[in-house]
C-alpha cells in the first residue's frame, strides 16, 4: 500500500542516482566502448524510468546478496519469488538502491573485464592471422619467385642451347660448304686433267688415224684406186665420172667408198651398186662437178627430196654451215628480216624475211629447212601458225599450224620430230606437249610436262628430250626429261645452280650445257652450267660468258656453241662463241640488227 505512493517521489532521486558519476558511469571505462551493453541500459532505463522494467518486477534481497534487486535474466537463474518487505523509512530504500548499483557494478565489471579478455584474444588471434598471412604471403612471393628464377634459368639454358645449336648448325653448313668448294675444285682439276688427256690422246690417236688411212689408202683396191674414172650403179642406171669427182667432199659418202674405208655391195660387173633413185643422184653428181651453186628445184617436194639425198650421201651443198637469225624484237618494232652468217667472210648477209612479224617463237631445222612456229605479233597475240624456210630454194612457205596457240615455248628435234613444249597462250602457262613429224606434216599432242612452263629451254641429250628452268608463276631451276620410247616425262632431282628463265640450253660435243637468262631478283646472267653425270648428275659452272643475255638466240655450229642478240638493259647485236675443248669464249661478228625474242638456226 506504500509503495505506488512513494514511486512518484523517488524515482527521480533514483534516477539521479543511477546517473550520478561514479566508477561505471560518464566515461567509459578502459579498453571498453563508450556505450553500455544493450543489458545494461535495460536495466538502468528500468530503474530510473520505470518505463521498461516496472519496480514491481524488482525482488528485493537481503542487503549485500547479489541478486538484490535485479531481474531473474540478470541474475543468472530464476529468483524465488519473495514477499517484499515493508519499507520502514527512505533510509532502506536508499540502502537497497546501492546494493542494486553495488551489483549492477560488479556485474559490468566483470562484463567489462570479459569483453576486455575477449578483446585481448581477438587481438592476439588477429595479429597471428596478420602474421600467418604475411608468412604465407611471403612463402608465395618465394614460391613465385622461385618459380620465375627456375622459369627463367631454363629459358636461359634454352637460349643458350638453341643458340649453341645454331652455332653448330652454321659451323657444319661453313664445313660442309668448304668441303663442297674442296670437291669442286678437286673435280674441276680431274676435269681439267682430264680435258688435257683427252686432247692428248685424241691427238696421238688423230696421229694413227691419218697413218692408218695413208696405209688403208695405200693398200685399198687396186682397181678402183688406180682407175681415173669410176663407174657406179645407182638404181640401174650407171653414172660414170672421174674419180676426183666422186672423192671432192671428204668424208662423204662416196670419197669413203672409193678410197675403201666403206664397204658397198656391186652389181654382176662388179660396179659399186647403190639402191637409190638416179634422177636426184644425176642432181648430186652434176653439183659436184660444179659446186659453184646449189641443185636447183623445181617445187619444194623435189626440194626436200634433193636435201634428204644429199644427207644420205654426205654432201653438203654450201662450203660452210648456214647460221640464221630469224624475227624478234629489235626494242622498237617486231621483226620478220632474217640474216645469214657468211663464215668465210666473218659477217652477216641480209636475206629473204618471214612473211609474218613474230617474237618469242619457237623453231628447229630438219632436211636443210627451218621451222618456226607460235610467237606472237604485232598485236601482242600468241600464235599458232608455222612458217618453213627452203634453205635450197630460198623461199618460205606456210606449214601446219599448231593446235595450241603459244608463244615463249621451248623447242627442240629428236629421232627427226620436232617438239613445241609448255608457253603461254594468252591466258596460262602451259605444260601441253606437241610435236611434228615432217613425214606425216601435221602437229601431233603428246603426254603434257610435270610442270607448266614458259620461256623454258630445251634440248636433247642422251636420246632424251630435256626442259630446263622458266617460269610457272615464279623462275625455275628445275628440270624434267621425256622419254619417246616410253611416251613419260620424268622430273630430275638434280636441279640447275641458278634460277634460269629466256636462258638457252645446248649439246655440244655430247655434253648438255644451260646458259644465259634471268632470276627471280631480275638478275640477267652471264654463267654457264654443265650437267656432270660422271658426278653423280650435279651441274658444275664453266666459264661465263663476255656479256649477261636474256631472251638471246642460241645453236651448234661445228665443235663449238653460238650465242648472238638478247638483251641486259639494252638490246644486243653482239655474238660470241664457246668452244667446250678449251673452255673458252671469243666474240665474233655482230649481227645487222639488234634483236631480242628471235631465234639462231
Amino acid at each position: 500500500a506504500w509503495l505506488p505512493a512513494m514511486i512518484p517521489a523517488s524515482g527521480a532521486s533514483l534516477s539521479a542516482g543511477l546517473r550520478s558519476p561514479g566508477p561505471t558511469s560518464g566515461k567509459p571505462m578502459p579498453g571498453t566502448s563508450s556505450t553500455m551493453p544493450p543489458s545494461s541500459f535495460g536495466v538502468a532505463n528500468g530503474l530510473a524510468g520505470g518505463a521498461a522494467a516496472p519496480l514491481s518486477s524488482l525482488a528485493v534481497g537481503p542487503p549485500g546478496s547479489l541478486a538484490t534487486g535485479l531481474p531473474a535474466s540478470l541474475a543468472g537463474g530464476p529468483i524465488p519469488e519473495m514477499e517484499a518487505p515493508r519499507l520502514a523509512s527512505q533510509d532502506e530504500f536508499s540502502v537497497m538502491v546501492g546494493d542494486i548499483r553495488k551489483t549492477f557494478t560488479l556485474w559490468l565489471e566483470k562484463a567489462e573485464k570479459q569483453i576486455h579478455e575477449e578483446c585481448s584474444v581477438l587481438r592476439k588471434e588477429r595479429q597471428e592471422f596478420e602474421e600467418e598471412k604475411a608468412r604465407v604471403w611471403q612463402e608465395f612471393v618465394a614460391q613465385k619467385q622461385a618459380e620465375c628464377d627456375r622459369i627463367r634459368d631454363d629459358r636461359r639454358r634454352a637460349e643458350a642451347e638453341v643458340a649453341g645449336a645454331a652455332r653448330q648448325i652454321r659451323q657444319e653448313r661453313e664445313d660442309a660448304r668448304v668441303r663442297l668448294q674442296e670437291e669442286r675444285q678437286a673435280i674441276e682439276r680431274d676435269i681439267q686433267q682430264g680435258r688435257r688427256r683427252f686432247t692428248l690422246e685424241r691427238e696421238k690417236f688423230r696421229i694413227e688415224y691419218e697413218g692408218a688411212e695413208k696405209e688403208r689408202q695405200r693398200v685399198s683396191d687396186h682397181n678402183v684406186a688406180t682407175e681415173t674414172l669410176v663407174d657406179i650403179n645407182v638404181g640401174g642406171v650407171i653414172f660414170e665420172a672421174a674419180r676426183q669427182t666422186y672423192t671432192q667432199q671428204p668424208g662423204s659418202l662416196l670419197e669413203r667408198l672409193l678410197t675403201g674405208r666403206a664397204q658397198a655391195p656391186r652389181d654382176r660387173d662388179g660396179r659399186i651398186f647403190l639402191d637409190r633413185d638416179s634422177s636426184l643422184f644425176r642432181s648430186v653428181l652434176n653439183f659436184l662437178r660444179d659446186p659453184s651453186s646449189p641443185p636447183a628445184s623445181r617445187d619444194a617436194a623435189e626440194s626436200e627430196a634433193l636435201c634428204q639425198e644429199a644427207d644420205y650421201l654426205g654432201i653438203r651443198f654450201y662450203p660452210f654451215p648456214l647460221v640464221y637469225a630469224v624475227g624478234g624484237h629489235d626494242g622498237a618494232d617486231h621483226l620478220s628480216a632474217a640474216e645469214v652468217l657468211d663464215v668465210e667472210n666473218q659477217c652477216w648477209r641480209p636475206c629473204r624475211p618471214m612473211r609474218t612479224e613474230r617474237t618469242y617463237f619457237g623453231s628447229e631445222v630438219s632436211h636443210s629447212r627451218l621451222y618456226l612456229f607460235g610467237g606472237q605479233n604485232l598485236e601482242y597475240k600468241a600464235l599458232c601458225e608455222t612458217e618453213c624456210f627452203d634453205c635450197l630454194r630460198g623461199e618460205w612457205m606456210a606449214g601446219a599450224d599448231l593446235n595450241v596457240p603459244r608463244r615463249n615455248c621451248a623447242s627442240a628435234r629428236l629421232d627427226g620430230r620436232i617438239y613445241a613444249l609448255g608457253g603461254f597462250d594468252g591466258t596460262q602457262i602451259l605444260s601441253h606437249v606437241e610435236a611434228f613429224d615432217p613425214r606425216m606434216k601435221n602437229w601431233m599432242p603428246l603426254e603434257p610436262m610435270t610442270t607448266p612452263r614458259s620461256s623454258a629451254s630445251a634440248t636433247t641429250y642422251g636420246g632424251r628430250l630435256w626442259v630446263l628452268g622458266g617460269t610457272s608463276g615464279s623462275r625455275l631451276r628445275t628440270t624434267e626429261r621425256y622419254d619417246p620410247r616410253a611416251g613419260k616425262w620424268e622430273a630430275l632431282r638434280s636441279d640447275m645452280i641458278e634460277v634460269r628463265s629466256a636462258g638457252r640450253a645446248s649439246n655440244c660435243l655430247d655434253r648438255l650445257y644451260v646458259l644465259g637468262g634471268t632470276d627471280q631478283n631480275q638478275s640477267v646472267h652471264s654463267s654457264l652450267e654443265c650437267y656432270s653425270p660422271e658426278a653423280g648428275g650435279s651441274w658444275i659452272f664453266r666459264k661465263s660468258m663476255q656479256m649477261p643475255r636474256m631472251d638471246f638466240g642460241c645453236c651448234v655450229l661445228s665443235d663449238s656453241i653460238m650465242v648472238g642478240g638478247g638483251q641486259h638493259g639494252e638490246v644486243l647485236a653482239a655474238t660470241e662463241f664457246y668452244r667446250p675443248e678449251l673452255d673458252e669464249w671469243q666474240l665474233g661478228p655482230p649481227m645487222l640488227s639488234p634483236r631480242y625474242g628471235h631465234q639462231l638456226l
